[in-house]
Formats: structure tokens, C-alpha cells, sequence
């Protein structure tokens, strides 16, 4: 809130720390200030649930629910998250031109990017295929195009978000 003083070319700006209040559904009742008063009127539709970031019953973004290999990206690979925003996948042996990550149901699906920044000079990687649940990423060539696969040992740093 920023009011005007008598004094001319002076403001003065008052900024007051807020809390949200929850119920136990995970509803926002209202903002709180500062000796417990509500300051805005309650609030509507909008929910939080612990393992999906929501507004008004929607995913927004990203989720904390970890991510974990569907399918390709060689045999046994490795996956490391804290949440879907930003996450490795490290490709196993024997290599793989494609492969899948398995997400929390989303509202309308995922989208995602992918690289390879152990080889990101010679392939890059493309969303070829998404779901509620999912998305898989195909390997191609810098210099042809062509499908081409990923080495063993490859890091592909991989971020997603729902839609």
C-alpha cells in the first residue's frame, strides 16, 4: 500500500508479511496479517495438494512427485529428481535412440525439452511422443537428422511441464 504524505515528492510504502490460511481439504481460507486479521476475503476454488502443485484444481508447472524411467534409454539407467522442473537421466549400457519418463497425471498432458550434454555437439534430443502420464524424448543426429543413439554413460538433462 503506498499512500501520500503532506509533504510534497514523498511516498511512503508499508509492506506488511502475509500467511495464507488452509483447511484441512487443502482450500486457501484467506491472507492473514500481522495479529491474526484476515485483510482479503477468502478465497475460492484454489487448492494445494502436497504432491502436485495446484491452482483452482489445475497442475501448474511442475509437480514433486518424482519422475521415474518408462521405458528405453539402455539397459538399466539411471534417474535423479527432486520434482519434474529439472531432472537426469544418465543412459545405460548398450545405448538407446529413444526413451520415456513416467509423470504424475496431469490435466491435459506434458511437455518437455531434453539434451544431451554429454554429446550435445553431435545429437539433440526431441519430445516425439506425450500423455497425461508421460513423455518420451527420440535421439537424432546433428549433422543428418537421422535417429541416432545415445552412448552409454551419456547425461541428458531433461525438464517438463504440465499442461
Amino acid at each position: 500500500m503506498t499512500t501520500s504524505n503532506s509533504v510534497a515528492s514523498t511516498n511512503t510504502q508499508n509492506i506488511v508479511p502475509v500467511q495464507a490460511a488452509f483447511n484441512t481439504a487443502g482450500q486457501c481460507l484467506g491472507l492473514v496479517g500481522p495479529g491474526g486479521a484476515y485483510f482479503s476475503p477468502p478465497l475460492t476454488g484454489d487448492t494445494i495438494n502436497p504432491s502436485v502443485f495446484q491452482m483452482g484444481g489445475n497442475l501448474i508447472a511442475t509437480s514433486n512427485v518424482l519422475p521415474t524411467i518408462g521405458s528405453g534409454w539402455g539397459t538399466s539407467p539411471t534417474i535423479t529428481a527432486a520434482n519434474t522442473l529439472v531432472f537426469k537421466v544418465v543412459v545405460g549400457t548398450g545405448g538407446a535412440s529413444s526413451g520415456s519418463i513416467t509423470l504424475p497425471t496431469a490435466v491435459n498432458g506434458w511437455f518437455g525439452y531434453a539434451a544431451d550434454v554429454t554429446n550435445g555437439t553431435t545429437l539433440f534430443l526431441q519430445l516425439t511422443a506425450s500423455s497425461t502420464t508421460s513423455v518420451t524424448f527420440t535421439s537424432y543426429s546433428v549433422t543428418t537428422g537421422a535417429a541416432a543413439p545415445m552412448s552409454a554413460g551419456d547425461v541428458v538433462l531433461i525438464n517438463c511441464f504440465a499442461y
